[in-house]
């Protein structure tokens, strides 16, 4: 259904009685972006909201034959909000901007909650609804519109009746009171009672003994034994060791043997200290290399940027004949808006001066002006469509 150079997609509020406000999503048909489109009862001046993220501002008004209407352009990839929390929200925040500035909603419903990556926006404030016109009614209004959504989340279900927006706002915000930990009584813990029933733990092997002796001139020797132990067999000759391992066995060692056969061992305190110069040394390399590589990718990296950021590439569908104008209406902060001079032309390309998101104004011999969202740095090219 044609409504102006809009075509309204689909009726979003159902049926409504003569007279009400009805929100349809619609399309620009010069631009082919996606819009909302509220029709209206009678003509209004578009209303001053505040300037806040959480509020969807209409853009601009007109009347097609009978029918009154208000647009709000839409940003790309919006769509209907499916999650309470989220919707809770976003429709907070909003209204609490809204209440701050002495203005109320009068209309909130699920049509006039949008998500766009992730952040809820509120559209429709300060149009001629039927309802309430108060803090306490859109307050009210917003609740019914979560519990038809999903339910009301628990942070906001026991909030007191008087609270404003900005205090629902901070309940959803402030973090849940951990729950407390379980006391335990003074019993000892089980691992120290099953300890304390427990046979003791059974003695560690005695280290390794050695015995020594010798027989001088190959005379025989008695065997010497202690207690516990198998006395050693006799020799003659040189002097030998005999060890007794830990397990109770015995090994004999000869001193020469012993000598030659134990490794050197570094000093002990020496390995750390040569483990934390390495490091600092290691450490030092890497700050030296990042400090001088880092200036250079960070100049490539800005001027590859500057090369590739920021040409938009027009197309024209329809009457390719006709010269299409393009002029700046609002720009990222820092850009200069001259809305009287003309950017660039399509179909062509038009250079924008930073990234950012820019609104720019479309004008064609013998069509109506319309107004098209572009946002940088983009490889895909806006299209404009001349439809009579």
């Amino acid at each position: 259904m044609p409504i102006g150079p809009y075509v309204a997609a689909r009726e979003l509020t159902g049926q409504r009685p003569p007279g009400a406000v009805r929100t349809l999503r619609a399309t620009d048909r010069l631009t082919g972006m996606p819009v909302l489109l509220h029709v209206l009862p009678h003509a209004v001046p578009l209303p001053e909201l505040p300037h806040h993220p959480a509020l969807l501002s209409p853009s601009e008004g007109g009347i097609a034959g009978d029918t009154a209407y208000v647009v709000t352009e839409l940003p790309p990839h919006a769509h209907p909000v499916t999650d309470p929390l989220r919707a809770a929200r976003g429709a907070l925040a909003g209204l609490a901007a809204l209440h701050a500035a002495g203005l109320t909603h009068g209309g909130i419903d699920l049509p006039q909650l949008w998500e766009v990556n992730g952040r809820v926006s509120l559209a429709g404030a300060g149009l001629p609804w039927e309802g309430e016109r108060s803090p306490a009614a859109d307050l009210r209004d917003l609740m019914s519109t979560l519990e038809a959504l999903g339910g009301v989340p628990p942070a906001l279900r026991a909030a007191p009746s008087d609270a404003s927006a900005r205090d629902l706002l901070a309940r959803l915000d402030a973090p849940e009171t951990p729950e407390k930990p379980l006391e335990t009584s003074g019993a000892s813990p089980p691992r120290e009672q099953a300890r304390e029933g427990s046979e003791p733990a059974p003695e560690p092997p005695p280290a390794a003994e050695t015995v020594s002796f010798a027989v001088p001139g190959g005379e025989d020797t008695p065997p010497q034994t202690k207690a516990g132990r198998v006395p050693p067999r006799r020799v003659s000759g040189d002097p030998v060791r005999i060890a007794w391992n830990p397990d109770g066995t015995r090994r004999v060692v000869k001193p020469d043997r012993e000598a030659r056969s134990a490794p050197r061992r570094a000093p002990g305190g020496l390995l750390p200290v040569l483990a934390l110069v390495l490091l600092l040394l290691l450490a030092a390399a890497l700050w030296v290399w990042r400090t001088v590589a880092t200036p250079q990718r960070s100049t490539a990296g800005a001027a590859v940027a500057a090369q590739s950021c920021c040409d938009v590439r027009f197309t024209v569908q329809g009457d390719a004949t006709v010269p299409v104008r393009l002029s700046l209406i609002t720009a990222p902060e820092g850009v200069q808006v001259n809305p009287d001079a003309v950017l660039g032309r399509a179909p062509g390309t038009v250079r924008l001066p930073k990234p950012g998101t820019y609104t720019l104004r479309v004008a064609a011999e013998g069509y109506t002006p319309g107004t098209v969202t572009v946002t940088v740095p983009t490889a895909v090219p806006v299209q404009i469509a001349l439809t009579p």
